[in-house]
């Protein structure tokens, strides 16, 4: 019995650790933003030589209770981000913004709507 208790105690030690670290690296909050420009364009090559396109997006964005901070987001496309479009972004306190989705604009929490349509008017 001992001996399964000890095993029980190790593994929940081991995956605590495990869902710790990962959530460190890859984790985050979620923040909502709204596009309102094309952001700024460069062009750039890659190690055989070929040129591709990145669009630099510096965004005002909320979390759910509406509190403001302001993410910077580097996207390699062919085109900019559709304007108007709602994304939920989900920002690492050390690495920035790691992911964004584009969601309708009924998905976005109702204290950060109020403050991004406030935001948009401005």
């Amino acid at each position: 019995m001992k001996k399964l208790i000890g095993l029980l105690v190790g593994f929940l030690l081991l995956s605590g650790g495990a869902w710790y670290a990962y959530n460190y690296y890859y984790g985050g909050k979620d923040y909502y933003t709204e596009i309102t420009t094309t952001g700024e364009v460069s062009q750039e090559k890659d190690a055989k030589g070929e040129s591709y396109t990145i669009y630099h997006y510096t965004q005002t964005a909320f979390d759910k209770d509406g509190k403001e901070t302001t993410q910077k987001m580097n996207e390699s496309r062919e085109k900019p981000l559709r304007i108007g479009a709602f994304l939920k972004l989900k920002v690492n306190e050390r690495k920035g913004v790691i992911s964004w989705d584009e969601v309708q604009q009924s998905d976005v929490p109702e204290k950060a709507l109020e403050k991004i349509k406030a935001a948009s008017t401005n």
